[in-house]
């Protein structure tokens, strides 16, 4: 029942398991929508483009700076004369050697890139699982409204022929009131599965982001690793947030670089060039005297004998990261192990549920015919052809909440895998490039875009 495929899949999504009306929204529809409309894939977007800008930060460190500066003072000279001098000058500084900080820390940011990037493809499985656990939690829920209306309508004809055999005298009051009883009970069910199909709805609104229309049936089940072992085995490498925890170990590691690079000399290049003028208070009328232009150029070599401890506590606290870090692999490692396992376990009882609960409707409702036959010749009372006739629903819905898990149960497997992905279920759309920001903005030296357009500004709609 289980085959591993790890190329890429085929197109599960657009086929369902029966004939569905034109205009019917299917799951690949749900998925599309909530990926279009999720505010947690937008806030992950921004948040790798932050991790882009820490990387341009970190590189221009090594890029020369140019500042200007003007100054212009008033000056009394024995209050008898007025003097203006104004300097204007330009100053050039690059750094020659910082000890490896500015490489390391452009590394370290590169490599946060990364696990941003990573950690996007964790909250898509996310917004995808959740999608689908409101696509199929909606028709769940659809179903137990249908059989309860099922239910509700022969309880009712039952109710209508207990009367009618209470007046020729077949049956006692007893019956009669049982059968109102239990026509009761089922409307107040009834009632109860209405209210679920809202609270469902109201779900599905909050995780796509639209309210859900006319859904179809889920499409065949996607293929998923043969046993529990192959699936640990590709989740290890393939699970998005444990990728990120040891991509932020990689990164920790350029951090102490960094901090130990501060204990070393640093060595820059500065070049000046400055200009002072001189105006007395009845140069206005003229051109002024200049009184001198100069320009300098040295190298400013920086030992950092003493610092109150600063350095030295900055690469205690990137070591202390270290650590951090690497304890965040090994509980991202149990996670995922934990994720496949549970997955797995929750599929096994869902198929054993929907094998047992196919033999139990089936018996259910020839049960429930059977009792009914009975009754008619008074072998059975009217309780007993309540209780068949109540058996009989509940048989059906535990097999409709069993195929609801073993949906989400499948589904699941394949976000504990890393695989519950939209180029991996074929959905018709277009990831964001993350990579091509970063490869517009590390060499962009001046501006910046002040459109609109670079903000989600997309309003949400019900």
């Amino acid at each position: 029942m289980r085959a591993i495929q790890l190329t890429l899949m085929t197109s599960v999504l657009a086929v369902g398991l029966q004939t569905i009306p034109a205009g019917a929204q299917s799951l690949a529809d749900t998925l599309v929508t909530a990926y279009t409309n999720s505010p947690d894939l937008a806030g992950a977007r921004a948040a790798v483009k932050v991790s882009g800008e820490n990387a341009v930060q970190a590189r221009s460190q090594g890029r020369p700076t140019i500042a200007g500066t003007a100054t212009f003072d008033v000056e009394f000279d024995d209050f008898n004369e007025v003097v203006f001098p104004n300097t204007l000058s330009l100053t050039l500084t690059q750094q020659l050697y910082t000890g490896g900080q500015i490489e390391n820390a452009t590394r370290a940011a590169e490599t946060r890139i990364t696990a941003e990037q990573a950690e996007l493809t964790a909250i898509e499985q996310s917004v995808l699982l959740e999608a689908i656990t409101s696509h199929v939690n909606v028709l769940r829920d659809a179903a137990f409204v249908d059989l309860g209306i099922k239910n509700l309508r022969v309880l009712s004809e039952q109710l209508r022929a207990a009367r009618e055999r209470f007046e020729v005298g077949e049956v006692t009051r007893t019956d009669v009131e049982q059968a109102r009883a239990a026509t009761a009970a089922s409307r107040s069910a009834l009632a109860a599965s209405r209210g679920a199909l809202v609270s469902s709805r109201e779900a599905y609104l909050r995780a796509v982001g639209r309210r859900p229309g006319d859904l179809q049936r889920t499409p065949p089940l996607p293929d998923i690793p043969a046993t529990v072992e192959e699936a640990v085995a590709i989740a290890l490498v393939q699970d998005p947030a444990l990728r990120a925890a040891r991509l932020e170990r990689q990164a920790s590691g350029f951090d102490v670089k960094t901090a130990i690079g501060a204990l070393l000399p640093q060595l820059a290049l500065t070049a000046q060039a400055s200009r002072s003028d001189v105006l007395r208070d009845d140069d206005f009328l003229g051109d002024g005297i200049p009184a001198a232009t100069s320009g300098s150029v040295g190298l400013t070599l920086t030992l950092p004998f003493y610092t109150g401890g600063l350095n030295y506590s900055n690469v205690r606290e990137t070591q202390a990261l270290v650590e951090s870090a690497i304890a965040d692999i090994t509980t991202a490692e149990r996670t995922a192990v934990e994720n496949v396992g549970t997955a797995y376990a929750s599929l096994d009882v869902a198929q054993a549920s929907i094998e047992a609960g196919v033999l139990e409707v089936e018996a259910a409702q020839l049960a429930f015919e059977g009792v009914q036959e009975e009754a008619k010749v008074g072998a059975r009372t009217t309780l007993d052809v309540l209780d068949a006739e109540a058996d009989v629903l509940e048989a059906q819905s535990d097999l409709v909440a069993a195929r609801r898990d073993e949906t989400i149960a499948v589904y699941s497997i394949l976000a504990a895998i890393g695989m519950l992905t939209t180029d991996h279920l074929g959905l018709d759309l277009e990831p964001e490039d993350t990579d091509a920001y970063y490869e517009s903005v590390r060499h962009r030296l001046i501006g910046y875009d002040a459109s609109e357009d670079t903000v989600w500004t997309k309003r949400w709609r019900p």
